[in-house]
């Protein structure tokens, strides 16, 4: 779930195909004007465009002045997709503007600003937190060949050692975030940390 310019976004998957979705809900709520568009990107671990894979975590975030969502996938694309082409019934196809290695799944992720510049932090399950520079994802032409063995492609990112086991997060104010973290024993804490 994100919320963006007076509407909720929801995403999953739907129908019979597991087609992936991402869901338009003006707020406040009413009964009708709810869009729902089939997402298709390039999967450059899988080396094909596909439906099938499920967002796992998205932000909202804007890139000049246009609203987009930033959404990352199991195996690990990080994808771009214009809110302004999410209308019913709309086949999109999304911008994958990374690929982050495979056998990997994104939790969560948050946008925040540093030093006048803008990144992504992505919490995952077996490569740490991931720090991501947003600059650049605008003109990012997207992967469209296959990203074999694990490799990474596109927008780079640098791993911050120091956070382990991060499962959520979000920002407290500009300069911290709150994380639960699963400790060894498989107790979770909540944390407060400086964003990196």
């Amino acid at each position: 779930l994100a919320y963006s310019d007076g509407r909720v976004f929801v995403a999953g998957l739907s129908n019979e195909e597991f087609s992936s979705r991402l869901i338009a809900i003006p707020y406040p709520f009413t009964s009708d004007g709810i869009d729902g568009a089939a997402i298709e990107i390039y999967h450059g671990a899988h080396g094909q465009f596909e439906t099938k894979s499920p967002i796992q975590t998205f932000v909202t975030y804007r890139i000049g002045n246009e609203p987009y969502m930033l959404a990352a996938y199991t195996c690990t694309p990080l994808v771009k997709v214009a809110v302004s082409e999410l209308k019913a019934g709309a086949h999109v196809k999304g911008t994958t503007i990374a690929e982050l290695g495979n056998r990997n799944q994104p939790l969560d992720m948050i946008v925040y600003q540093k030093d006048g510049k803008d990144y992504l932090l992505m919490s995952n399950n077996s490569r740490g937190v991931m720090k991501i520079p947003t600059e650049g994802a605008g003109e990012a032409p997207g992967i469209t060949e296959p990203v074999r063995g694990g490799g990474k492609k596109g927008l780079g990112y640098e791993t911050i050692e120091s956070l382990k086991g991060v499962q959520q997060m979000d920002q407290l104010d500009k300069t911290h975030a709150v994380i639960l973290v699963k400790a060894g024993d498989g107790a979770l804490n909540l944390e407060t940390i400086e964003l990196p």
